[in-house]
């Protein structure tokens, strides 16, 4: 006879709204139960104590300075760490499976995961961009005890991806269960170890939530680097089947087992908590708080106060303190702030693929089937997907700052800001944070060029995402800038035609894109299934050019935004192993660090 369960009585007390607030822990982190290579099964489920614990964990690795996953389970930020730990590595999916196991291993838990996946409706499609979503296929599962935790760890990233968290919400318990269920955005379901999944291939781990609303993930790459951002139209919603959004892991119950002598757990079988059981388990994502009578997902709204808002400025209402209100400035330091921590981790990215001489082997003849979502070189390599995001976040902070703008002077009581002159105040905090986000690069001929936020911004759409280019274009380089390029005609060609694929900022994983250099065109005259990639102009993206329409007194200051420096004396940048690979955060992870 099975039991039914409430999260909220595992998680009952821990997960208040104080809990989610900036500086406040958790839960306290337990001691290990295992401290060797076995994994004994000591309870049957995980109570309040171990999710908050969980939740203390994920915390701790996020607001650590740890920038990979091997590095991050090495890391002081992780109590259990001991020498006979395996070196993982992995992406964002093994990321986040491999945290949860490892707590578990520790702990004495168990731990069940869908190492096997078949598209929802029997399509034969890349599993991690299906159409139509996923179903669970088989599965893995450590209920009693395992002698070898570390090879479990490491077989885990030869099995999952990003394919395991595309599946319908409402997919509940069973033989093959989901292993998450979507939350309802509340601060007690919103807690550190909760998913963000991006339905365009990414997932991050939530660490914090922050009293002005926002939530900060943690997240590995392909090439095994760790980065730290918020969430927001990054992940972008879609419909249900497709299963984006928050969610939290599937409480798990092992039924039947005995108890040995020495506690451990031996027998039994698991059982997975049904969605209809789960005090938090909500659709709201998806449907809004206000459903449509149609039914159809997307005309649901989401009402806050009385207001009808967009699903991300929604969620940070949910999220914020009780009279949190936007406050223009702060909106755009930290918005900026976080542009620049991608565009540093860009810049690592791109030295990767440079210090590997990628740039100086033949272009392929064709593009991958889709530059989004592929293997091999291309994926490890390329940044096409990094670059959309860092477009989105510019495309959204112009769109956030003019309504922020319009809303203070309509007089909106959500919008708080004290000062005398709003234009100015918000050009001088962009002019403050471009000057303080520099990265230098290296150019074909070793000499080091420097680059602010504001150059990216400016040359955001010439960003090359191709890593067969050299690293002058990967920047956008023109001019004498680009003069030590070492790419031949054929690359130069190859730039060109990518031209509209640069100018997007969607990342489209349902389209053909094996075309060869002469089989690209411009969308203008030609459909993509026709070579027609991209699209025709790239959206507004300078914020600058807008913060400063506010005030034309103050135009003559956007003449230049600085030149750029070349850097005589050279030193190297090469990219170096992951536990050495120089830290690059947001100012405002800096500052949260310090006042923990």
């Amino acid at each position: 006879m099975g039991v039914v369960w409430r999260l909220g009585q595992f998680l009952g007390g821990v997960a208040g709204a104080a809990a989610c607030s900036l500086g406040v822990a958790y839960g306290e982190i337990p001691p290990a139960l295992n401290h060797g290579a076995a994994w004994e099964v000591y309870k049957t489920s995980w109570d309040r104590e171990d999710e908050a614990g969980y939740a203390a964990f994920v915390a701790r690795i996020g607001k650590s300075d740890c920038t990979s996953l091997a590095a991050c389970l090495k890391s002081e930020a992780n109590p259990y760490r001991s020498s006979a730990d395996p070196t993982l590595h992995g992406d964002c999916a093994d990321m986040a499976y491999v945290l949860r196991a490892y707590y578990a291993w520790k702990n004495g838990l168990p731990f069940s995961y869908q190492n096997a996946m078949r598209t929802a409706d029997g399509a034969r499609e890349d599993l991690r961009y299906s159409s139509g979503g996923n179903v669970v296929a088989g599965r893995r599962q450590i209920i009693n005890s395992v002698s070898d935790a570390p090879a479990f760890l490491r077989r885990i990233g030869g099995e999952v991806s990003t394919a395991m968290f595309r599946t319908h919400p409402e997919t509940g318990g069973g033989r093959r269960h989901d292993d998450f269920y979507p939350v309802e955005i509340s601060r007690e379901a919103v807690r550190p170890g909760v998913i963000a999944y991006d339905i365009y291939g990414h997932v991050g781990i939530v660490y914090d939530v922050l009293d002005d609303g926002r939530i900060l993930v943690v997240a590995s790459h392909p090439d095994n680097t760790v980065t730290r951002s918020a969430y927001g139209a990054n992940f972008m919603r879609a419909k249900p089947a497709l299963g984006a959004g928050l969610k939290a892991w599937r409480p798990i119950h092992v039924e039947d087992a005995e108890t040995s002598a020495d506690g451990s757990l031996h027998g039994g079988r698991l059982r997975a908590v049904p969605n209809e059981d789960i005090e938090h388990f909500s659709l709201e994502q998806f449907v809004g708080n206000i459903p449509h009578p149609s039914g159809e997902w997307h005309y649901g709204e989401f009402r806050f106060q009385d207001r009808t808002l967009k699903y991300y400025d929604y969620v940070r209402r949910k999220l914020a303190a009780p009279g949190f209100a936007y406050d223009p400035v702060a909106e755009l330091r930290f918005g900026l702030e976080t542009i620049c921590g991608a565009i540093k981790a860009r810049k690592v990215a791109v030295d990767h693929a440079v210090s590997a001489k990628v740039h100086l082997k033949p272009h392929p003849g064709r593009l991958p089937p889709n530059i989004y979502g592929t293997y091999g070189e291309w994926e490890e390599y390329s940044t096409p997907s990094r670059d959309a995001r860092l477009k989105v976040s510019f495309i959204e902070l112009r769109r956030d700052m003019q309504s922020l703008v319009e809303g203070q002077a309509a007089g909106d009581t959500g919008i708080a800001y004290d000062g005398a002159d709003l234009a100015h105040d918000l050009l001088t905090a962009f002019d403050e944070e471009k000057a303080a986000c520099t990265i230098t690069y290296r150019r074909s001929d070793e000499t080091r060029m420097r680059l602010n936020l504001a150059h990216v911004m400016e040359r955001l759409f010439a960003l090359s995402f191709d890593p067969y280019h050299c690293p002058e274009r990967r920047w956008g380089a023109r001019g004498a800038e680009l003069e030590t390029c070492t790419d031949g005609a054929v690359k130069e060609q190859w730039y060109n035609a990518q031209r509209f694929l640069r100018y997007q900022a969607e990342r489209t994983y349902d389209v053909r894109m094996d075309f060869t250099l002469s089989e690209l065109k411009p969308p203008m005259i030609a459909p993509p299934e026709e070579g027609g990639l991209g699209v025709d102009a790239p959206a507004d993206a300078d914020v600058r050019a807008y913060l400063t329409s506010l005030q034309p007194a103050v135009m003559a200051r956007s003449e230049g935004d600085g030149e750029l420096v070349a850097e005589e004396e050279f030193v190297p940048v090469g990219f170096q192993a992951a536990a050495q690979t120089p830290v690059f955060f947001p100012a405002w992870h800096a500052r949260l660090a310090k006042q923990r």
